[in-house]
């Protein structure tokens, strides 16, 4: 028996009892629990009832089925003991033996009866069976067992005399009936009824462990072996050969089935990689049970953690092979890993060390597992649906492209009637209703009553259609682009109720940050899509349009694409800023290369996971003081003025970062104009506010007093706060701080917020952590006005919290290096947006970026428009990416690999020209190739033919018996033609008409011919595929415009044979 930490559990054997128990084997403690509520993944209520703290160390224990308060423990010197679990009482009896010898198997029946499978020795049985029927008839009031209870002294029944009992178990459907594995001999079923105490009968094996009935169909039950993988699937029906159906003989006396099998795995689970896994002091494996609710569903553990359900299901028989009571054989539908991560070695801590069934209170639900953890956590695992995905398999299809491009919908492709609706999609619909409700306990719920109207409603969902098929909105229809379709979407449906979410950041006391804002835009407009499924379409393929406006790098119209969403066109608006800069070498300072870095990896020196990318050839790294010698060549470069703000040892590290802040900002020449007294156009507050709160950040207090001081005229409201504005420079004296209250400062302008905290507590720090501004006027300020371990310490920070919340707008801290592989990945599994992160990303990956997620990003969007027949677009972007991935005028990604390759069947040798010739001496090919050949298609022809064993080849060269081969000049020349094979020398096959090599010039000269039609056809070679014979195109259509048959003279294929001559064959 094995012993796993922390200890065991097992669900209640009493279908009707909803119950199990943990026994703890380091504490020798039982407890007995309750399901109270869910019992789903991820949720599972359940209250301890007892527990019983006072037995010896166990080797096996069972679970009456008659009377859920006793429970059997084997020990190692042959006594069993009997606890009572369900009264905190730690009351037990003991079943002695008169010779000691360690208890390997206890069993009870469903009528009271006790199987003890005990060790061998010479002169005593090993079979014990007991009768303790009469515990069941106890006081459950009274606690503990009674005083007049009589000792069991002797068993009923003595069985197996000198053999070592390993496991045991009863059938339910015949309490009388148990099998019993013998080590080292096989199986063996007893029937007690039968006084003469031999056995019913024999299985030969050595999988004598862990014996398993399937509750669901008694006749199957199942056994394993210790040190391997091996598990067994027994039939009880196996008793003649004279009962036995003719398919089954033939398994036993062909396939080697042992005689009683019914299915026999041999690699049903994975062996350990790692051997500090092996807990060789234990079986390989360790459980095995069988579903109460399905038949054949089988559950294994290993001892390596690894949980696999086995769904199994009777093979098939003809129906005049069959014979009633034979046994039949069994295989393996489909396998489940119920808990994948069984492999990492970091979770050693997490592994399933035992498990159990629930008993499901009703078969629609989708069967579980309880499971223990070696931490001694309890967990419910569910089985994979198999409802969930056959639906999909009967519905033909159609591509996404098709219903973009022709302008026709591509949901709900099937229409399906009523009845047939029902059939295949009810249970998809009555799973999702019963997939999070409370099992048990006193709020259960009626999972009957449930199907029944989940069923109801998903009629009525049918008859009504569960989605409008309204037209779309005029402006959405009139739209251009996709950014002006989406904008129109957004605002014909935004009187869409709000969520309790949003309403709660209404109430707030602080306005939403920048990384709500975009969320909750993104959020809506995912929410849009369940109105029409017109509408669902254009939100389907927002990446597809997007590419098909051209959305690659040119960031000046990926800028125009994005129009919609402002977070990303300020990303894109950030690029180009950091393009402009890098052009010309702006921003190479030797050895230094700093293209397209952030300010967080600029402060920190830190150059990613490809340092000597960004170094000259055989340059070191330099140092901090290197640093800030080659960035004073940079900023002198990019002319980039002085920094004048708090005191820092590292003046151009600042002077960079602020610059980094504003590239390609889109209000600088907005800033100008506020500056003027004189606007042409009405502004609105914010417009002044925003382009105040820059000159503050600056540090032009003067400039943001002019700025409010002339918008006063349209909005007097900020007069007071210009004048406000100018006690900063008093209060500075003074050192003294006004009252500021959150509660009444602006909600809706973040930049008027920001000047009335700062004027009110004159605290730089109230600016950089008001996440309602754009994180580029933060860092700018932080930058600008934190010492330079406090601002080491909030840009990490910053950048953690971005890569947590997947914030795009971390990339002007991060630049497109390393860090924002994290936050792009976050803001990938948020919004699905492989496409902007995959562009962004080939900028610098693999150039300067070593990060398997930006392959995977790269694949995933290249899959996508493979997906969607956009082979120009995608094709464009592989040729701009590689462009771009170019360092030192080397392109750093690797090529794509040809789709197309060339293979010999007589030698097998799969080859291409381009391969042969550039590992071949080019001297060796004079001349190009022969006019009128193709050699791509002619290839891809022979690879065809030739494999069929086409007519006439010419022989490859003779060699003789240790002579060594001699190079035919002629024959290298057709191989580098792609005529002949490289490897063996073997052309293309003859044409049976003209009798000449396809693929040579022909001595008719068809290229000379005045017909265009002649001079193309006679450059492709067709076969036959039934008779393998090749012609020339341009003689198969001569051949056969006047005969069907083959002009091989021994050849009577009908080749041109047409089966439905009336049909207009193309």
């Amino acid at each position: 028996m094995d012993r796993p930490e922390p200890g065991l559990v097992k669900w209640s054997p009493n279908a009707s009892h909803h119950s199990f128990i943990h026994i703890n084997l380091q504490h020798r403690v039982v407890q007995l629990y309750e399901p109270t509520g869910h019992a789903q993944r991820g949720r599972f209520d359940a209250k301890k009832l007892a527990k019983h703290d006072d037995f010896p160390p166990l080797t096996t224990y069972d679970w009456s089925p008659s009377n859920p308060s006793l429970l059997a423990v084997g020990t190692t010197n042959g006594i069993v003991n009997l606890l009572r679990i369900d009264d905190n009482s730690n009351a037990y009896l003991e079943l002695g033996l008169k010779m000691l010898r360690t208890c390997q198997a206890v069993a009870f029946s469903t009528e009271g009866k006790l199987a003890v499978g005990l060790d061998r020795v010479r002169s005593d049985n090993c079979l014990y069976i007991w009768d303790v029927n009469r515990l069941s008839s106890m006081d459950s009031s009274v606690k503990g067992f009674p005083t007049s209870t009589a000792p069991f002294n002797e068993p009923t029944n003595r069985l197996e005399p000198s053999v070592s009992v390993s496991s045991v178990r009863f059938f339910e459907d015949n309490p009388n009936v148990l099998v019993a594995g013998i080590k080292g001999q096989g199986l063996r079923i007893h029937d007690l009824r039968d006084h003469g105490h031999g056995p019913s009968f024999h299985f030969q094996t050595k999988c004598c462990n862990n014996l398993a009935i399937d509750y669901a169909d008694q006749n199957y039950f199942a056994s394993s072996a210790l040190d391997q993988p091996a598990i067994r699937i027994w039939d009880r029906r196996a008793t003649q050969r004279d009962l036995a159906s003719t398919s089954y003989l033939n398994a036993v006396d062909q396939e080697e089935l042992t005689w009683g099998g019914a299915l026999k795995l041999h690699g049903a689970l994975e062996t350990e990689l790692d051997p500090t896994m092996v807990d060789t002091k234990n079986s390989f494996i360790r459980q095995m049970r069988f579903n109460r609710s399905h038949p054949g569903m089988l559950a294994v553990l290993s001892r390596a953690g690894q949980l696999k359900i086995l769904s199994t299901k009777r093979e098939y028989t003809e129906p005049e092979l069959q014979l009633d009571g034979s046994p039949e054989l069994l295989e393996v539908r489909r396998g489940y890993e119920a808990d994948p991560r069984f492999v990492d070695s970091m979770r050693r801590n997490d592994k399933v060390v035992s498990f159990d069934w629930v008993t499901m209170p009703s078969a629609a639900l989708k069967p579980r597992l309880l499971v223990l953890r070696a931490n001694g956590a309890f967990e419910v695992l569910e089985k994979p649906s198999f409802t969930s995905e056959y639906p999909f398999k009967l519905i033909p299809w159609q591509s996404p492209y098709r219903g973009l491009e022709e302008g026709s919908g591509y949901h709900e492709p099937i229409e399906l009637e009523l009845s047939q609706s029902v059939s295949l999609l009810g249970p998809l619909r009555t799973e999702e209703a019963l997939s999070d409700l409370s099992l048990f306990g006193p709020g259960k719920l009626d999972v009957a009553s449930l199907v029944e109207n989940s069923l109801d409603m998903f009629h009525m969902m049918h008859l009504n259609g569960s989605m409008q098929d309204e037209s779309l909105p005029k402006t959405v229809s009139e739209a251009k682009s996709v950014a002006e379709k989406l904008i129109a979407l957004r605002r014909h449906y935004e009187t869409l109720p709000s969520t309790d979410q949003e309403l709660a950041t209404l109430q707030a006391e602080e306005p939403p940050s920048q990384r709500e804002s975009h969320e909750k835009l993104l959020s809506n407009t995912f929410q849009i899509g369940s109105s029409s499924n017109k509408v669902q379409g254009i939100l389907d393929h927002i990446m597809l349009l997007r590419a098909k406006e051209r959305y690659l790098f040119d960031y000046t119209l990926n800028q125009e694409i994005v129009a919609d969403d402002p977070w990303l066109r300020d990303v894109w608006a950030w690029v180009a800023g950091a393009e402009e800069a890098a052009m010309e070498g702006g921003v190479m300072s030797h050895p230094l290369d700093l293209s397209y870095m952030g300010v967080y990896t600029v402060w920190t020196n830190n150059l990613g996971s490809k340092p000597l990318q960004r170094l000259s050839d055989g340059s070191a790294i330099p140092d901090r003081n290197g640093w800030e010698h080659c960035l004073a060549g940079i900023c002198k470069k990019l002319g980039i003025p002085k920094f004048d703000g708090v005191e820092t040892k590292w003046p151009h590290h600042r002077q960079l970062c602020l610059d980094m802040c504003n590239w390609a900002r889109s209000e600088s020449h907005e800033f100008e104009e506020s500056r003027s007294s004189v606007s042409s156009l009405k502004r609105d507050s914010s417009w002044y506010t925003r382009s105040a709160a820059h000159a503050l950040f600056k540090g032009e207090t003067g400039e943001a007093v002019q700025i409010l001081k002339n918008a006063s005229t349209e909005h007097p409201g900020l007069l007071f706060v210009s004048l406000a504005l100018q006690l900063i420079g008093r209060r500075d004296e003074s050192k003294e701080s006004l009252d500021f209250d959150v509660r009444v400062a602006s909600k809706t302008d973040p930049y008027l917020r920001a000047i009335s905290s700062l004027i009110a507590t004159g605290d730089w720090a109230t600016i950089t952590n008001q996440r309602s501004l754009p994180l580029r006027d933060r860092v700018f300020v932080a930058v600008r006005t934190f010492t330079d371990d406090a601002l080491t310490v909030w840009l990490e920070e910053e950048v953690t919290a971005a890569a947590k919340t997947g914030d795009i707008e971390g990339i002007v801290l991060t630049g497109i290096t390393d860090p924002l592989v994290d936050i792009l990945a976050r803001y990938v599994q948020k919004f699905n947006d492989v496409q902007t992160a995959t562009l962004l990303l080939s900028i610098c990956a693999p150039r300067f970026i070593d990060d398997f997620r930006t392959t995977a990003f790269r694949s995933a969007y290249r899959a996508y428009l493979q997906r969607h027949h956009a082979f120009f677009l995608r094709a464009k972007f592989d040729v701009e990416s590689t462009r771009r991935s170019k360092h030192h005028g080397r392109p750093t990604l690797r090529p794509p690999a040809r789709q197309i390759a060339l293979r010999c069947v007589y030698c097998d040798a799969e080859t291409s020209l381009q391969q042969y010739q550039t590992s071949s001496n080019p001297a060796s090919f004079p001349f190009p190739a022969i006019a009128g050949s193709n050699p791509s298609s002619i290839g891809t022809a022979s690879g065809s033919s030739a494999a069929n064993g086409a007519t006439s080849p010419l022989p490859g060269p003779v060699v003789g018996r240790g002579a060594e081969p001699q190079s035919n000049p002629f024959t290298e020349k057709m191989v580098g033609t792609g005529v002949s094979c490289p490897n063996c020398k073997r052309h293309l096959p003859r044409c049976v008409v003209c009798l000449e090599v396809v693929g040579m010039p022909r001595s008719d000269k068809p290229e000379h011919s005045s017909d265009a039609e002649v001079r193309l056809a006679a450059r492709f070679p067709t076969f036959c595929l039934k008779c393998e014979h090749v012609l020339h195109l341009d003689h198969a259509r001569q051949w056969f415009a006047r005969h069907q048959e083959c002009p091989v003279p021994e050849c009577r294929c009908r080749c041109n044979f047409r089966a439905n001559p009336e049909l207009n064959y193309h």
